[in-house]
């Protein structure tokens, strides 16, 4: 079972000073989760305001000299420039004030939970987890399965979790290569085995219905049994039986003809 897990990070340094949320809580997308202290923030604003103000006032008292062609181009220019770079910073500044409140982008349960009222938090540092609710499941096939499947195939799934129903699925599409060839770990040189391991490659599958309603427990990581309708399903297992039935109905009538032309002495049963 798979789904999209964002993890929250903080995006400036501080102390935090409150915590809105706790571990398995269901938040909507847009609320705040966390507050760092911003008066360190606040007060960065208000000087880059300061020197903001400063610089623009002194950008226009030297527009009016150049009005009159009593000012060089290259200090009008840097009047200029010192007006927009402290604007920026102001900008700047604001944005860090604006990060101290962390809330949540997307609808979903808050997992791990990482971060209490009180500590300090660094730039960049993991807080917690939110698990949306949109799941798929991964199935791990062999490869010499793999020329059976194909996307839109209908699939049934059973959750270990909930073992007594199957839910309708079908594939969503084939990942171009094996589980292996995307780890951060060199992968196995299979060519010197003497026995083959048979890699394994992910196939992704859609479910057809929503989870019912007792489904409260779901989440990444749980074991899923996987059942795919291939194009053999259609006729190979249909005919195997029907094959079946018919040497035993043969059996049956060359073990009735043998037993009325032999000696009884041929037979045990």
């Amino acid at each position: 079972m798979s789904s999209h897990v964002l993890r929250i990070s903080s995006k400036v340094s501080g102390y935090v000073e409150k915590v809105f949320v706790n571990d398995n809580w269901k938040v909507k997308k847009g609320e705040l989760l966390v507050k760092i202290d911003p008066r360190d923030y606040i007060a960065r604003v208000a000087v880059a305001d300061a020197i903001r103000k400063f610089a623009q006032s002194e950008w226009l008292r030297l527009r009016e000299l150049s009005v009159v062609n009593a000012l060089s181009a290259f200090n009008y220019d840097l009047s200029l420039a010192s007006n927009l770079i402290t604007r920026s910073i102001l900008r700047l500044e604001s944005l860090s004030l604006g990060y101290t409140d962390i809330y949540s982008p997307i609808q979903g349960n808050i997992t791990n939970k990482m971060v209490e009222q009180g500590d300090y938090v660094s730039s960049g540092q993991y807080l917690f987890s939110i698990v949306s609710g949109d799941f798929w499941i991964i199935g791990n096939f062999k490869e010499g399965q793999l020329n059976k499947i194909r996307p839109g195939q209908p699939t049934w799934i059973k959750i270990d979790a909930y073992p007594n129903r199957w839910l309708s699925a079908h594939v969503d599409s084939i990942q171009k290569g094996t589980k292996n060839a995307f780890s951060p770990y060199s992968s196995e040189d299979l060519s010197l085995n003497y026995v083959k391991t048979s890699q394994r490659i992910p196939i992704k599958i859609l479910l057809d219905e929503t989870l019912p309603s007792d489904y409260l427990n779901i989440g990444p990581w749980m074991t899923v049994k996987v059942k795919i309708k291939t194009a053999e399903d259609n006729y190979i297992y249909p005919l195997s039986i029907l094959c079946s039935l018919l040497s035993l109905i043969g059996l049956f009538f060359l073990r009735t003809i043998a037993k009325k032309y032999l000696p009884k002495k041929f037979f045990y049963f």
